[in-house]
Protein backbone atom coordinates (compact mmCIF):
# COMPACT_ATOMS: atom_id res chain seq x y z
CA UNK A 1 0.00 0.00 0.00
CA UNK A 2 1.84 3.44 -1.22
CA UNK A 3 0.47 6.70 0.90
CA UNK A 4 1.50 9.60 -0.69
CA UNK A 5 4.71 7.94 -2.69
CA UNK A 6 6.23 6.38 0.20
CA UNK A 7 5.79 2.63 0.83
CA UNK A 8 5.47 1.00 4.60
CA UNK A 9 8.61 -0.39 4.66
CA UNK A 10 10.24 2.89 3.92
CA UNK A 11 7.60 4.45 6.55
CA UNK A 12 9.40 1.92 8.62
CA UNK A 13 12.93 3.02 7.79
CA UNK A 14 12.30 6.56 8.55
CA UNK A 15 10.58 5.73 12.20
CA UNK A 16 13.71 3.43 12.90
CA UNK A 17 15.85 6.78 12.04
CA UNK A 18 13.95 9.22 14.28
CA UNK A 19 13.95 6.88 17.08
CA UNK A 20 17.37 6.35 17.02
CA UNK A 21 18.10 9.89 16.17
CA UNK A 22 16.34 10.53 19.73
CA UNK A 23 18.26 8.02 21.68
CA UNK A 24 21.29 7.24 20.51
CA UNK A 25 24.34 9.59 21.63
CA UNK A 26 25.61 8.87 18.27
CA UNK A 27 25.53 12.38 15.53
CA UNK A 28 22.90 12.00 13.72
CA UNK A 29 24.70 10.88 10.13
CA UNK A 30 26.09 8.21 11.77
CA UNK A 31 22.65 6.97 13.49
CA UNK A 32 21.50 7.29 9.63
CA UNK A 33 24.85 5.26 8.44
CA UNK A 34 24.18 2.60 10.83
CA UNK A 35 20.80 2.00 10.05
CA UNK A 36 21.33 1.79 5.94
CA UNK A 37 23.61 -0.60 6.81
CA UNK A 38 21.15 -3.16 8.53
CA UNK A 39 19.04 -2.99 5.85
CA UNK A 40 21.59 -4.09 3.25
CA UNK A 41 22.46 -8.14 3.57
CA UNK A 42 26.07 -8.60 4.43
CA UNK A 43 25.79 -11.43 1.71
CA UNK A 44 25.59 -8.51 -1.16
CA UNK A 45 28.49 -6.83 0.48
CA UNK A 46 30.36 -9.45 0.05
CA UNK A 47 29.70 -10.60 -3.38
CA UNK A 48 30.54 -6.78 -4.41
CA UNK A 49 33.71 -7.25 -3.17
CA UNK A 50 34.46 -10.46 -4.37
CA UNK A 51 33.27 -9.67 -7.70
CA UNK A 52 35.22 -6.46 -7.78
CA UNK A 53 38.45 -8.53 -6.09
CA UNK A 54 38.06 -10.88 -9.35
CA UNK A 55 37.15 -8.15 -12.05
CA UNK A 56 40.38 -6.78 -11.06
CA UNK A 57 42.60 -9.86 -10.86
CA UNK A 58 41.14 -9.97 -14.12
CA UNK A 59 41.78 -6.56 -15.78
CA UNK A 60 45.25 -7.19 -14.42
CA UNK A 61 45.96 -10.72 -16.12
CA UNK A 62 45.18 -9.08 -19.60
CA UNK A 63 47.14 -6.22 -18.73
CA UNK A 64 49.95 -8.89 -17.96
CA UNK A 65 49.07 -10.78 -21.60
CA UNK A 66 49.81 -7.85 -23.21
CA UNK A 67 53.20 -6.61 -21.39
CA UNK A 68 54.68 -9.84 -21.52
CA UNK A 69 53.75 -10.74 -25.17
CA UNK A 70 55.27 -7.67 -26.42
CA UNK A 71 58.28 -7.68 -23.94
CA UNK A 72 59.26 -11.36 -24.71
CA UNK A 73 59.92 -12.08 -20.91
CA UNK A 74 57.98 -14.56 -20.39
CA UNK A 75 57.71 -18.37 -22.21
CA UNK A 76 54.17 -19.31 -23.79
CA UNK A 77 53.10 -21.65 -22.07
CA UNK A 78 53.36 -19.20 -18.95
CA UNK A 79 51.54 -16.55 -21.02
CA UNK A 80 49.04 -19.13 -22.22
CA UNK A 81 48.23 -19.80 -18.17
CA UNK A 82 48.48 -16.57 -17.35
CA UNK A 83 45.77 -16.33 -20.16
CA UNK A 84 43.88 -19.17 -19.21
CA UNK A 85 43.73 -18.38 -15.29
CA UNK A 86 42.66 -14.44 -16.48
CA UNK A 87 39.91 -16.17 -18.70
CA UNK A 88 38.47 -18.12 -15.64
CA UNK A 89 38.43 -14.46 -13.97
CA UNK A 90 36.50 -13.20 -16.70
CA UNK A 91 33.92 -15.14 -16.35
CA UNK A 92 33.78 -15.48 -12.43
CA UNK A 93 33.58 -11.65 -12.33
CA UNK A 94 31.28 -10.91 -15.40
CA UNK A 95 29.81 -14.15 -16.71
CA UNK A 96 29.10 -15.36 -20.06
CA UNK A 97 28.06 -11.79 -21.23
CA UNK A 98 31.37 -10.47 -20.15
CA UNK A 99 33.36 -13.46 -22.29
CA UNK A 100 31.08 -12.90 -25.22
CA UNK A 101 31.48 -9.13 -24.97
CA UNK A 102 35.84 -9.64 -25.07
CA UNK A 103 35.25 -12.08 -28.14
CA UNK A 104 33.38 -9.66 -29.76
CA UNK A 105 30.20 -11.51 -29.95
CA UNK A 106 27.80 -9.54 -27.40
CA UNK A 107 25.01 -6.74 -28.55
CA UNK A 108 27.30 -3.86 -28.49
CA UNK A 109 26.06 -0.90 -26.31
CA UNK A 110 25.83 2.52 -27.93
CA UNK A 111 29.54 3.41 -26.14
CA UNK A 112 30.59 -0.01 -27.31
CA UNK A 113 29.59 0.71 -31.21
CA UNK A 114 32.92 2.79 -32.16
CA UNK A 115 35.70 0.39 -30.24
CA UNK A 116 38.05 -0.73 -32.58
CA UNK A 117 39.30 -4.50 -33.33
CA UNK A 118 42.05 -4.57 -31.25
CA UNK A 119 41.14 -7.36 -28.40
CA UNK A 120 42.66 -5.18 -25.49
CA UNK A 121 40.24 -2.66 -26.14
CA UNK A 122 37.26 -4.76 -25.58
CA UNK A 123 38.38 -5.61 -22.00
CA UNK A 124 36.49 -2.46 -20.67
CA UNK A 125 33.36 -2.92 -21.69
CA UNK A 126 33.77 -6.86 -20.99
CA UNK A 127 34.55 -5.79 -17.06
CA UNK A 128 32.61 -2.72 -16.64
CA UNK A 129 29.49 -4.07 -14.84
CA UNK A 130 31.30 -5.51 -12.52
CA UNK A 131 34.17 -2.80 -11.77
CA UNK A 132 33.92 -0.56 -8.50
CA UNK A 133 36.47 0.28 -5.57
CA UNK A 134 38.23 -3.16 -5.10
CA UNK A 135 39.31 -3.51 -8.51
CA UNK A 136 40.63 -0.42 -8.51
CA UNK A 137 42.88 -1.13 -5.68
CA UNK A 138 43.71 -4.57 -7.10
CA UNK A 139 44.57 -2.74 -9.64
CA UNK A 140 46.70 -0.34 -8.49
CA UNK A 141 49.00 -2.99 -5.81
CA UNK A 142 49.23 -5.67 -8.82
CA UNK A 143 50.41 -2.67 -11.59
CA UNK A 144 52.75 -1.54 -8.24
CA UNK A 145 54.24 -4.79 -7.85
CA UNK A 146 54.77 -5.68 -11.26
CA UNK A 147 56.83 -1.89 -11.73
CA UNK A 148 58.89 -2.93 -8.97
CA UNK A 149 59.25 -6.41 -9.75
CA UNK A 150 60.93 -5.42 -12.87
CA UNK A 151 63.14 -2.54 -11.69
CA UNK A 152 63.94 -4.91 -8.48
CA UNK A 153 64.74 -7.98 -11.56
CA UNK A 154 66.81 -5.22 -13.62
CA UNK A 155 69.02 -3.90 -10.59
CA UNK A 156 70.02 -7.45 -9.74
CA UNK A 157 70.36 -8.87 -12.90
CA UNK A 158 73.71 -10.29 -13.24
CA UNK A 159 74.36 -10.36 -17.28
CA UNK A 160 76.07 -7.57 -18.46
CA UNK A 161 73.41 -6.90 -21.31
CA UNK A 162 69.66 -6.84 -19.22
CA UNK A 163 66.67 -7.32 -20.95
CA UNK A 164 65.18 -4.06 -22.03
CA UNK A 165 61.64 -5.51 -21.75
CA UNK A 166 62.03 -5.51 -17.92
CA UNK A 167 62.96 -1.79 -18.02
CA UNK A 168 59.49 -1.36 -20.21
CA UNK A 169 57.97 -3.66 -18.07
CA UNK A 170 58.59 -1.79 -14.99
CA UNK A 171 57.91 1.79 -16.00
CA UNK A 172 54.63 1.21 -17.81
CA UNK A 173 53.83 -0.85 -14.41
CA UNK A 174 54.62 2.00 -12.57
CA UNK A 175 52.56 4.25 -14.46
CA UNK A 176 49.51 1.92 -14.56
CA UNK A 177 49.54 2.01 -10.88
CA UNK A 178 50.07 5.56 -10.44
CA UNK A 179 46.77 6.02 -12.94
CA UNK A 180 44.79 3.54 -10.97
CA UNK A 181 45.60 5.49 -7.58
CA UNK A 182 43.85 8.22 -8.86
CA UNK A 183 40.67 6.66 -10.01
CA UNK A 184 40.85 4.85 -6.77
CA UNK A 185 41.11 7.97 -4.83
CA UNK A 186 38.36 9.35 -6.88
Amino acid sequence: MLVEGISNHSREIELEVVVSATISPFPIDRQINLVSRRYLPTRMKIRAILRGFVAGLSGVGFVLIFLFAQTGLVSLPVLLTIGIVTIVALFAAGGQTAVLRLAGRAEPNTDEKQETEWWLSRVEPALEDTWNVWSDLVLTVCLGAVGIGSFALLVTSSSDDPPLGLLITGFLGINGALISLAFALD
